[in-house]
């Protein structure tokens, strides 16, 4: 079956957000389709570009809810 990727599973595929077939499948158009494999590398550069973040809340932000949750009972 052949199947025409555009660039949407990329995205998904950089995040590791795709099921183990959708990954196989994937990867083998990845190595069948130069064009393919040319908007991974760039979206890949950008990606190795963008801030590694990850959100948490503060300390007092985690108290105020637990005293909002206690006190809502």
């Amino acid at each position: 079956m052949e199947h025409d990727y555009t660039l949407y599973p990329i995205i998904p595929f950089i995040y590791n957000e795709l099921d183990l077939f959708a990954r196989l499948e994937f990867e083998f158009a990845l190595e069948e389709d130069s064009r393919l494999l040319e908007s991974y590398y760039e979206l890949m550069s950008g990606y190795n570009f963008l801030p590694k973040v990850t959100f948490s809340p503060s300390k007092s932000t985690l108290d105020k809810v637990l005293a909002y949750s206690t006190s809502a009972v």
